[in-house]
């Protein structure tokens, strides 16, 4: 254990002093992170600018205007006023409004009469989404108000003789302002989600963590390439203790890299990463993962520029597949079914799961896998870079 310590130290103090090493490990991740979720913030607030001309003035074309379009601000859209259908249009043209709504002359009368009307929107071509918001806000009124003509129509056919005009605008304001019959209580599970700035500091930090975990592993090759390994496997050093050298320098700049992206992201760029203890159980699973893979990679590797480039080549398919350029949950399911063999995927599906500010026990399943992956790619690892230690 005392031979495996010194070599650990001693390519940790090289590592350190190489330049590299620090971009791959902490930079690199630190960089793309922020790049990332400056690109896909996740949270844009929608904003909406409609106008709406009351040309009728009556008490339904007002139940509109001081109902459902006057309590829109809180949704990010503003509505105000117009005159004119001309001076709408003009402003939709103009692009200063996103939307017009016409609410036409005699509107009110013809609802109250049980008549067929209609209500106008004039979209801006470049507002799609404003131009459909205004159009399902009237449809929903639309449907109210043929509530109000059932109503009204109700009170003339039980009448007799003429219908006092008085008793139908009081059955239409009482249509209008009654209660739905349903109201729906939409419940919402605990969020799962981590946000933007979260999500891809942890799907940076899990990608730079598979090229930072090669380089104690990967110096096998270049040991054996120097005539170091040689000279150390004649003095009393078993090839085991070079080995767990080796692999203790990848467990090592794994578990740095990864804590001060995660510390650094959480300072710099306001990410929340979750329960700190669950967050650091969490790392050195997938630390163990990503050393194990990268010690399998050089076993079946013959030269330093091989298992360099195996390594690069297979942390970035996992990384496509696993999610680390985009959410899994914007891919197809074959993609999102395939992606749960990378530990990438369980990592940042942890992430997910601290999301919703519990501890270590919402995290058990990602651990469990991502430490059986470490274990098993470890365990054959060591076999077959065992051979490469030996073989000279």
């Amino acid at each position: 254990m005392h031979a495996a310590l010194s070599i650990a130290l001693k390519d940790l103090r090289q590592k350190v002093r190489d330049r590299s090493a620090i971009i791959i490990s902490v930079v690199a991740p630190l960089a793309l992170a922020f790049l990332f979720s400056s690109a896909n913030p996740g949270e844009a607030t929608f904003k909406a600018a409609l106008t709406v001309v009351d040309l009728d003035g009556g008490p339904v074309a007002r139940s509109l205007v001081n109902g459902p379009l006057a309590g829109l601000g809180p949704a990010g859209i503003t509505v105000t006023s117009e005159s004119s259908e001309a001076g709408a249009k003009a402003k939709v043209e103009d692009e200063s409004i996103d939307a017009a709504i016409v609410i036409p002359t005699g509107f009110s009368d013809a609802v109250q009469a049980a008549r067929a009307t209609q209500l106008r929107v004039i979209g801006n071509a470049n507002a799609t989404l404003a131009t459909q918001v205004a159009e399902a806000i009237l449809a929903g009124f639309a449907s109210s108000v043929e509530g109000v003509q059932v109503a009204v129509a109700t009170v003339i056919a039980s009448g007799q003789g003429a219908p006092d005009p008085a008793i139908i605008e009081q059955a239409a304001q009482a249509a209008m302002t009654a209660p739905a019959p349903i109201v729906i209580d939409q419940g919402q599970t605990r969020d799962r989600l981590a946000s933007a700035p979260t999500y891809y500091a942890a799907a940076m930090a899990v990608l730079f963590l598979f090229l930072a975990a090669q380089f104690g592993v990967v110096s096998i090759h270049a040991e054996r390439r120097a005539g170091t390994l040689a000279r150390m496997l004649a003095a009393p050093i078993s090839s085991r203790s070079v080995l767990l050298g080796k692999v203790l320098v990848s467990l090592v700049l794994g578990v740095v890299s990864m804590g001060i992206v995660a510390a650094g992201t959480t300072l710099l760029m306001g990410a929340r990463w979750g329960d700190p203890i669950a967050v650091a159980v969490l790392i050195l699973a997938t630390v163990l993962a990503a050393s194990g893979i990268a010690l399998l990679v050089v076993g079946f590797t013959r030269n330093e520029e091989q298992a360099g480039g195996l390594t690069s080549i297979v942390a970035m398919v996992f990384a496509v597949l696993g999610g680390s350029f985009f959410p899994l949950s914007q891919a197809p399911e074959a993609l999102a079914q395939l992606a749960l063999f990378t530990p990438h995927a369980w990592f940042l599906r942890g992430i997910n799961d601290l999301a919703s500010n519990e501890g270590v026990a919402v995290i058990l399943p990602s651990i469990a896998v991502l430490t059986a992956i470490g274990l098993v790619t470890g365990g054959l690892g060591l076999v077959r870079a065992g051979k490469v230690v030996t073989t000279r």
